[in-house]
């Protein structure tokens, strides 16, 4: 076909140069997509039109979402690699410190969850009860009042203690005499003061002892006494109820909160290396051990299976053309022999289409985008090589 302007490039182009040979390959479609209109210019012998484009390659961005100072490159450029390669290594100490935080709280608050949703042990429910039953006899005895063994051996106590105040004043009084008359020394005079002053306090002690068991304890402490027995069974009561359901709501709450956090940790820790997503070719890759890097993509990886190729076409040959529909593809490389390729994307909107489309001979203009999906064939087929797809122009042609 003269007239047919076919640019090409030297290397196979990445995503700024497809887009690049996409521009230049748009200026020149008015010339290709007049063709068929043009007198002496109409489709080939078989009745397709021939429309060229070139093979992209398919690459992917790897990197990692937290960035940090790299510690290993294990690829270089042109390297082939399976999905789940090691590419990059980053320092990893601080995302192992924060993990081993993170496991630490998180096993703090699974212990206090189960603490609180278990309840009491045996030993704290006795250790309850044994209070709560001390409190209770003690505020039930202060109520009811002394019993009558009690104010029997007061008295007893308090007739003893005046005995033993009456002997030690006479014996007082025999010393201060003696010591007067300068019989007895003044150390004989010194022990028999100690002597009755001692058994006038024991006296004292008695009494008051004597007087509060007859008159019973004053109210305010009984009142002491009623309000820690009351004390005691609200402890063993919340004992043996357990925790309140809002206190059980609040532990698995915190519980769930450091187990996010330790999740965190992990991805952090996990996106300390870079793995490569797919099989495929080290495309692009300009780091160094001991760089620090941002966070986002470090290396580019070219599938070679995965192919693709742009055309364009007039608005009247969008009627032949379908989604999925196999399209047979040239090469300059391969002479005649043909690859299959498969319609995968139309454009829903014209490129370079003039203000008004009054005649035909405009509305040839308009030029719609065809995106072509493809393989290698096995290695043949490679990123920047030129192809023509042979699209027919009518149904008889597919015959």
């Amino acid at each position: 076909m003269t007239g047919l302007i076919r640019p090409r490039v030297i290397r196979g182009p990445g995503n700024g140069r497809a887009a690049l040979y996409r521009a230049v390959l748009r200026h020149s479609l008015a010339a290709i997509v007049l063709l068929p209109f043009l007198p002496g210019c109409g489709p080939d012998l078989n009745g397709t039109l021939q429309v060229t484009g070139q093979i992209e390659g398919v690459t992917v961005a790897a990197g990692s979402k937290v960035g940090g100072r790299i510690a290993e490159v294990t690829v270089k450029e042109g390297d082939s690699v399976k999905a789940g390669d090691v590419l990059i290594r980053l320092d990893d100490a601080e995302a192992k410190a924060v993990l081993a935080a993170a496991e630490a709280k998180l096993a703090a608050m699974e212990a206090q969850l189960a603490k609180v949703e278990t309840g009491a042990t045996p030993e704290q429910l006795r250790q309850a009860e044994a209070f709560a039953r001390a409190a209770e006899e003690k505020y039930r005895m202060a109520e009811k009042g002394a019993r009558t063994e009690e104010i029997r051996m007061a008295r007893a106590g308090l007739d003893s203690a005046t005995a033993q105040l009456d002997e030690a004043r006479k014996e007082f009084a025999r010393a201060e005499k003696l010591r007067s008359e300068g019989v007895a020394a003044q150390r004989q005079f010194d022990q028999a003061k100690a002597a009755r002053d001692a058994a006038e306090a024991q006296f004292h002690a008695a009494r008051e002892k004597h007087e509060m068991v007859v008159r019973g304890l004053r109210d305010e402490e009984i009142a002491a006494a009623k309000a820690l027995y009351d004390q005691a069974q609200a402890a063993l009561d919340e004992v043996r109820r357990g925790a309140r359901e809002e206190d059980r709501a609040a532990a698995r709450a915190a519980r769930d909160a450091a187990a996010a956090d330790r999740d965190r940790a992990e991805v952090a820790l996990r996106e300390m290396t870079v793995v490569s997503p797919l099989d495929g070719v080290i495309e692009s890759l300009d780091v160094h051990p001991g760089d620090l890097v941002k966070p986002g993509p470090v290396v580019r990886i070219a599938n070679p299976e995965d192919l693709e190729m742009y055309v364009y076409v007039s608005a009247v040959m969008l009627g032949r053309i379908h989604l999925d529909e196999k399209i047979p593809l040239t090469t300059d490389a391969h002479g005649d022999e043909r690859f299959e390729a498969r319609v995968v994307q139309i454009a829903t909107q014209g490129e370079y289409t003039p203000r008004n489309l009054q005649t035909q001979e405009e509305r040839v203009q308009q030029v719609f985008g065809i995106k072509l999906k493809l393989d290698s064939a096995g290695g043949k087929l490679r990123a920047g090589m030129t192809a023509i797809a042979h699209i027919a122009e009518s149904p008889a042609a597919t015959k």
